[in-house]
């Protein structure tokens, strides 16, 4: 027998679904606290001052210094043992003689090789490949300035085509030359090897072999707390950033929804439902506050004479407080719902609502003002164009109302205003929602008081 269920009952079970995504939201927000006061983290020293997709500049240069064995790490050429290691190419070359270079020029005619290292027999090219596409004739070019050009010494020559995916170098970058898939070696022209080919990716979880499978043994084989230790893990956190492999050390909403899934939950569609909805969400809270909030706050120094607030009727009164090349446009500031931040269409950035005083020591003086520019939400007051002689008085005066110092406005609108800022898509709206206990209420009640509107 089907099981049916009443209204009352639907709406309880989506009450509840609704209830358990809000508190496995509320559990994330305490966990990822507790996580970063336990000191995890998502540092990354290399990332801070180069892109994680910096080719040339973090990965080349990094791994050069690894390999490298007269490199300052003072491993000698362990290192570079490791690495032979991990692509089975175990006793190839001569260590004892190995050398390093990095962007290495052979026949200085612009062929910039990004690692080499030979023994004065054999050599090993890298061609670093993490984004940047193949140059013309690229792999023919680069073997042919290091005379890997003789079928007979073809096994002394080792081209590596290091990258985050690809499986080989496109026709484009071989050139003449081509990929023999049984015996893993370039072949010129006449089908005959030249050099052996070899892949080597970026990617952690690949079939491939993986550069993380060096990386790995080299932080092994030192001291664990030694900054050799944390340089190479730091740079292997960037290659999964790199591959978009990272994992973060804290728990993030991503870990929460996909939890939610494989337990069958609706944390997902109801995520979406969240996103399509909370645009029109904010609207209305920042419609509320510019309008109906706005005005109950006012509303009693409006009857009592000492505020206006400028609309479309009496738009002439903000004139005095604009750029004058923008005057005869000040209507064009006025807030409308139409024209709200967080609606899509023209004319929805630069706007608020504005309130003059009119009465006391500061009458027809200052502006009280509540607007939000391209990115900002902005609360303060204007000064009017004949204040500008007089300004430092009028800025001691709110000098205690926590605003910034009279300053031109970045929305060059106005020529000088005293605001308090904040991002209006983030931190502002969630005032914006309580706006009974925001910061945007306490400095328009403190002003109203300085300026003697209450």
């Amino acid at each position: 027998m089907k099981e049916h269920h009443t209204t009352l009952e639907i709406y309880n079970l989506s009450l509840q679904s609704w209830s358990s995504l809000f508190k496995e939201l509320t559990d994330l927000e305490v966990l990822r606290t507790e996580q970063k006061k336990q000191g995890l983290n998502d540092f990354t020293l290399l990332s801070s001052v180069l892109s994680v997709n910096d080719e040339a500049r973090l990965h080349t240069r990094f791994i050069y210094a690894l390999l490298d064995p007269n490199g300052k790490h003072y491993q000698g050429s362990r290192f570079l043992e490791l690495f032979l290691n991990s692509i089975g190419r175990q006793d190839w070359l001569d260590l004892s003689s190995a050398t390093v270079r990095k962007e290495y020029s052979p026949n200085s005619q612009g062929n910039q090789i990004d690692l080499y290292i030979t023994d004065g027999k054999r050599q090993i090219v890298i061609e670093n490949k993490l984004n940047a596409q193949d140059q013309k004739n690229q792999v023919a070019r680069y073997l042919e300035a290091v005379g890997a050009t003789d079928p007979a010494l073809a096994d002394n020559t080792l081209f590596i085509y290091l990258t985050k995916g690809r499986q080989r170098p496109s026709n484009y970058g071989l050139g003449t030359l081509s990929i023999c898939d049984l015996s893993f070696r370039l072949l010129n022209a006449e089908m005959q090897p030249i050099a052996i080919y070899q892949n080597l990716s970026y990617l952690r979880n690949t079939s491939n072999k993986s550069i993380h499978t060096w990386l790995e043994a080299c932080a092994e084989i030192v001291e664990q707390n030694s900054n050799l230790a944390w340089a190479i893990n730091d740079y292997r956190s960037v290659s999964e950033r790199a591959t978009r492999e990272y994992v973060s050390k804290v728990e993030t909403l991503k870990d929460v929804l996909e939890a939610g899934i494989a337990e069958g939950k609706q944390y997902h569609q109801q995520a979406i439902q969240l996103a399509k909805e909370l645009p029109a969400i904010h609207a209305s809270w920042l419609d509320s506050v510019l309008t109906e909030q706005l005005d109950k706050l006012f509303q009693p120094a409006i009857n009592s004479g000492f505020l206006t607030k400028i609309d479309v009727n009496n738009s002439e009164l903000l004139e005095p407080y604009i750029h004058s090349v923008r005057k005869g446009k000040a209507a064009e500031l006025l807030y409308k719902s139409k024209y709200n931040y967080f609606r899509s269409g023209k004319g929805t950035r630069n706007r608020g609502s504005f309130y003059l005083v009119t009465a006391g020591v500061f009458a027809h003086r200052l502006v009280l003002m509540m607007v939000y520019g391209t990115k900002m939400l902005h609360v303060g007051v204007l000064l009017h164009e004949s204040e500008l002689e007089s300004e430092r008085k009028t800025e001691a005066e709110v000098k205690d109302l926590g605003l910034s110092e009279l300053a031109r406005s970045n929305t060059g609108f106005f020529p000088f205003a005293m605001t308090n800022t904040e991002i209006l898509g983030d931190q502002g709206i969630l005032h914006l929602a309580d706006f009974a206990s925001s910061p945007q209420k306490r400095i328009l009640e403190k002003m109203m008081k300085t300026f003697g509107c209450i």
